[in-house]
């Protein structure tokens, strides 16, 4: 039992970091920009295309790639996708040019989201029970952040040991990243189990089509979707605290980068498995009445964020103020996926509906970053930065609708329709 309980974590810990750090190589932007315009021989506007055309297909991989995770085995699809993504990387790493790096892009939206987005969650959700999906999904999102930082601060340091005008510099970084994911890849095919499997009645239907439309039937399913919408809208507007404490209190521009780092690295590791720890140790026991009680304090924090930029007091109440609402969101983001399991979605449907969750719930990423980005420039910063709490604000009631009514639903379960962790996982 022990060392099953082991390999049980172990084997959670792989999919995590494999899902988290699967995609840093497509977002090689955050980090390296410069580097890429230097080396690369890019400009930033042609950076901006190459970016914007991995978001634009992950948009349409969201779906597919769900029905995937249902239809496939875990093992065989995440260990292709990993090895597939790090061999990507290497022709990444001849500097190649832009329309070979387009094509990379959507090759690297096809391996992360379409074979990787969706099984990597259900992999991670069949690990547990329906009472376990709190603590899962709070850890995975907290070990998704300690992967991510973890080689993320180990590739600058290994860019840091070049001189800075040594090409190969951002060369051994994307090197690193691509053996890694192989490295994973194969970790994957003998760690991770193939999964729940249908049986011949179900694998013999119009699988994609009847199943996607008995997801879009089921209420549970857009409730989760508008609770996963609501926190990530608060999410994105997260990113901007560091040009907040910048433009209205007038703190340093190091000072806001430490501040970014803290809230978009340090918080993402910790907050996850806190989030997690709530569901298992408090009354509740409930990830979905945790994201409420977490969107009701983040209501509060938002809006005394909202007085506070009226009449701007104390940068070290603005500060602790944003650090709470940074602790809500990341607890919540743990927690958002497993709500789909507390609600007993039906394991040969659960990959589609993580799939369908997650082109609606990430929908801000198309609308907030314009919105927020034409206050700034068409506004004064502090009208600016209020009309950004209030849109938080707006989300943050959102969260606290869609879960009350998936509590309703999740009242109606009977207790007895629990689901146990699936053989040999």
């Amino acid at each position: 039992m022990q060392t099953q309980n082991i390999t049980r974590w172990l084997t959670l810990a792989v999919i995590s970091i494999s899902g988290g750090i699967s995609f840093d190589l497509a977002y090689l932007r955050y980090i390296y920009q410069i580097p890429m315009a230097k080396f690369m021989g890019f400009s930033n506007t042609e950076i901006g295309i190459i970016m914007s055309t991995f978001g634009i297909t992950a948009i349409l991989l969201y779906a597919p790639g769900g029905i995937i995770s249902d239809k496939f085995s875990h093992r065989k699809v995440m260990s292709g996708a990993m090895i597939a993504t790090g061999l990507l990387g290497a022709v990444m790493a001849t500097y190649p040019p832009l329309w070979a790096m387009l094509l990379i892009q959507v090759a690297f939206a096809i391996t992360t989201i379409l074979l990787l987005w969706a099984v990597s969650i259900k992999a991670a959700s069949l690990l547990g029970t329906r009472d376990e999906q709190g603590k899962i999904m709070g850890w995975m999102e907290g070990l998704r952040g300690v992967g991510v930082m973890g080689l993320a601060l180990f590739t600058v340091w290994v860019f840091a040991q070049f001189h800075p005008d040594d090409p190969n510099s951002l060369k051994a970084v994307i090197l690193i990243y691509s053996g890694t994911y192989i490295a994973l890849g194969i970790a994957c095919w003998f760690l991770v189990s193939d999964g729940f499997v249908p049986d011949e009645q179900e694998e013999t239907s119009a699988f994609s089509l009847q199943h996607a439309l008995q997801v879009l039937k089921m209420p549970t399913t857009w409730y989760c979707s508008m609770i996963i919408f609501g926190v990530y809208t608060i999410y994105a507007i997260l990113s901007y605290s560091t040009n907040y404490l910048s433009e209205i209190y007038g703190m340093s521009l190091v000072a806001a980068s430490y501040m970014g780092i803290i809230i978009n690295k340090v918080f993402r590791a910790i907050c996850g498995p806190l989030g997690g720890m709530v569901t298992s140790y408090s009354r509740w026991r409930s990830p979905t009445r945790v994201i409420q009680f977490f969107a009701a304090i983040c209501l509060v924090v938002v809006a005394l964020l909202y007085m506070v930029t009226r009449t701007p007091v104390s940068l070290a109440l603005a500060i602790g103020l944003i650090l709470l609402m940074g602790f809500t969101c990341y607890a919540s983001r743990g927690l958002y996926f497993a709500c789909i399991g507390e609600v007993n979605t039906p394991k040969q449907i659960l990959g589609t509906t993580i799939g369908i969750c997650s082109v609606i719930g990430f929908l801000p990423d198309v609308f907030v970053y314009p919105i927020v980005g034409y206050w700034q420039d068409a506004l004064p910063p502090a009208l600016a930065y209020r009309n950004m709490w209030v849109m938080g604000g707006i989300a943050s009631l959102m969260v606290l609708l869609f879960t009350a009514l998936l509590m309703g639903q999740i009242k109606r379960i009977s207790p007895a329709a629990s689901t146990a962790p699936v053989k040999g996982v």
